[in-house]
């Protein structure tokens, strides 16, 4: 086996470390900035959270996400750590990094279908409001947004299995074994 044969990443692998990567970067930032926005309207919180509970009191379960929502906020910037670096690791090769990504996918996939369900729930027991608009071809607004969410999440729920699936098949699994016969030579991340 030639070098240039012991280094070679499958595609799948990078496309999918660097998605991951990618999204890591995304939900830390995101976490980073809602803590910001949360610390700047901490003083106001409990005068909105009030204003809020009086105006819709079924919302009172709000308030104790709201007392916790810098600790949420720091879980989710560690988790968002964590995948980059798990994501990082799979772009090496590491043998261990291939099962964690797998093993968060399935985590995610189980998210979504989640919501998914949340999502058709919320979306079949609104109240209708106003009637089906004829540019629509016939379709109430509610209805088109039930589809167009629950196309997405099929859409991320598909795009999940598929990661897994190439993760799981022998060409990447054996360009995670390959790697682990090399020494200290790992591919770089590009």
């Amino acid at each position: 086996m030639t070098a240039g044969e012991e280094r070679e990443r499958p595609k799948a692998v990078t496309v999918i470390g660097w998605l991951w990567l990618v999204l890591a970067g995304l939900y830390l930032l995101r976490s980073l900035v809602d803590l910001v926005i949360w610390k700047a309207l901490g003083p106001a919180a409990p005068t909105l959270l009030g204003a809020i509970e009086r105006r819709e009191p079924e919302l009172a379960f709000l308030r104790p996400l709201f007392e916790h929502l810098t600790q949420l906020k720091i879980a989710q910037a560690l988790a968002a750590i964590a995948v980059g670096f798990l994501a990082y690791q799979l772009l090496r090769l590491a043998p261990w990094a291939r099962v964690a990504v797998q093993v968060i996918c399935w985590i995610v996939l189980a998210y979504v279908v989640g919501f998914s369900v949340l999502w058709v729930r919320i979306w079949m027991t609104a109240p209708v409001q106003g009637e089906a608009d004829p540019r629509l071809a016939g379709f109430s607004h509610g209805t088109i947004g039930l589809l167009v969410g629950f196309g997405v999440c099929l859409a991320l729920a598909v795009g999940l299995v598929v990661m897994i699936a190439l993760l799981r098949s022998s060409r990447v699994r054996g360009a995670f074994e390959r790697s682990e016969t090399l020494p200290s030579d790992r591919p770089s991340i590009g």
